[in-house]
């Protein structure tokens, strides 16, 4: 079986988290238990201290002419052997009595004098020792006996089992790490296996097949968020799909007809063997025609796909509308009167505008191209520039039947100038408009004028 990378790394990453946690935990409960047992322990010491001033207390009720010394050996006497140890000290300092079951009464009695105010002494050495030293007074029947009571013990164990608590921790920490990382790598497995079957689904997916879909399962987490965005991104591979077939149809559509021109005055005039030098002029200027005719057809295809990609064009020019539309006019005479169509110009404001003079004049030449292509023949073509408030408008007036914006998307290569026009225009953030008079149709394409013009 393959070892996952991705589970590894998400293994270690658990085992690491867990390992801290675990080193965390076991310091602040080894410390936890180092305070509490040292607390028992000196709880343990001030019932003794209590328990040896009563015991006292008691033994000169019973004895009231005996000596300190004499009633501190009986209450060491009749102490329970549970390991505890005492000394009891005289108004002096004296040692008068004790119960020293751990050998430890010369260390105790030593740091006691050498430390007679410390109440809570913690001795070195071997073994380690704690002490509480309290002063009591103790009521007899004849003037009250002052003494000093001092209780001690060796706090080994407690040191022992903490010291055998974190070696069990050390030694079972590699083992502990061992089987974070298994069981990370296992339940990894299991939370990864949505990101399996999304996998599986994907790779099932045929380039050719764009229509199919990931199952969503509906929820808010990040397979159903991954799930949703690559649905969404087989949303727009299909419309690029789409756009890309529809792209070819039109380009094939657009072609054909003028290189079908071409090819049939090709052959017309290599079929004439005797044919005079005027006839294969003519047959030569049309096939140039039609050669010209592919050529724009082939730019507004390119202008088309660059609409379609979503493209934004830099419009970085001052861009003068009437010389603009002089310009085209002149280019489209030849045009106009192969159509049998007039060109004129109604009027001509001075408008400037902000934008890419080369998709300008080419929308303006569609426009024209356009009129010469649908408009009724021998009509009159009627170009004008007009400032109008902060806008300056582009109107096309040409006698013919009433056409409409293309809305949708085509399938064939009908519209595709205006639809060129149309883009131009919004890239521009201008507006175009059709209207129909009559006999005659008005293209209206509207562009904001210059900021500082407009001033």
């Amino acid at each position: 079986m393959r070892v996952s990378r991705l589970r590894l790394k998400l293994s270690s990453g658990f085992a690491i988290a867990f390992t801290i946690g675990l080193i965390l935990l076991a310091t602040g409960a080894l410390g936890y238990l180092w305070r509490e047992s040292n607390r028992r322990f000196d709880k343990g010491l001030e019932y003794v201290v209590s328990g040896v001033a009563a015991a006292l207390a008691r033994e000169f009720q019973d004895t009231p002419d005996s000596s300190l010394a004499y009633v501190s050996r009986e209450v060491a006497a009749k102490w329970p052997g549970n390991g505890d140890g005492f000394l009891v000290l005289d108004a002096n300092g004296n040692l008068v009595g004790s119960l020293d079951q751990q050998k430890l009464s010369a260390q105790v009695l030593r740091a006691t004098r050498q430390n007679p105010r410390v109440r809570r002494q913690l001795l070195d050495g071997e073994p380690p020792t704690r002490v509480l030293v309290v002063d009591t007074v103790i009521a007899t029947r004849s003037l009250p006996i002052r003494a000093r009571v001092v209780a001690f013990g060796s706090s080994e164990g407690i040191d022992r089992d903490v010291e055998l608590l974190s070696l069990v921790l050390l030694v079972s920490l590699p083992a502990i790490v061992v089987f974070s990382l298994v069981c990370g790598y296992l339940v990894s497995g299991r939370a990864l296996l949505p990101v399996h079957n999304l996998a599986a689904s994907i790779s099932a997916i045929n380039p050719s097949d764009l229509a199919r879909r990931i199952e969503d399962s509906g929820g808010d987490d990040e397979i159903g968020t991954l799930a949703s965005e690559f649905n969404s991104l087989l949303d727009r591979l299909e419309e690029s799909q789409e756009n890309n077939r529809r792209f070819v149809r039109e380009a094939a559509h657009q072609i054909r007809t003028p290189l079908t021109l071409v090819l049939g005055e090709a052959d017309h005039a290599l079929s004439q063997r005797n044919g005079s030098e005027g006839r294969f002029r003519d047959a030569v200027g049309r096939i140039r025609i039609a050669a010209e005719q592919m050529r724009r057809r082939v730019d507004e295809l390119f202008l088309l796909a660059e609409a379609e990609a979503g493209e934004a064009p830099r419009l970085e020019e001052e861009v003068e509308l009437d010389g603009l539309l002089l310009e085209c006019l002149d280019l489209m005479r030849a045009r106009a009167a192969t159509t049998a169509h007039g060109l004129s110009i109604e009027s001509a404001d001075h408008a400037v505008v902000m934008g890419n003079s080369a998709l300008l004049s080419e929308a303006v030449l569609e426009l024209l191209e356009n009129a010469c292509r649908h408009g009724t023949p021998g009509g009159e073509i009627v170009a004008s520039v007009v400032r109008r408030q902060e806008m300056a408008a582009i109107e096309v007036t040409s006698a013919g039947s009433a056409f409409s914006l293309p809305t949708v998307k085509r399938s064939d290569g009908s519209k595709l100038g205006l639809s060129i026009v149309q883009w131009v225009t919004q890239s521009h953030r201008g507006e175009l408009s059709v209207t129909h008079d009559g006999n005659r149709n008005h293209v209206l394409l509207r562009l904001p004028l210059l900021l500082r013009q407009n001033a």
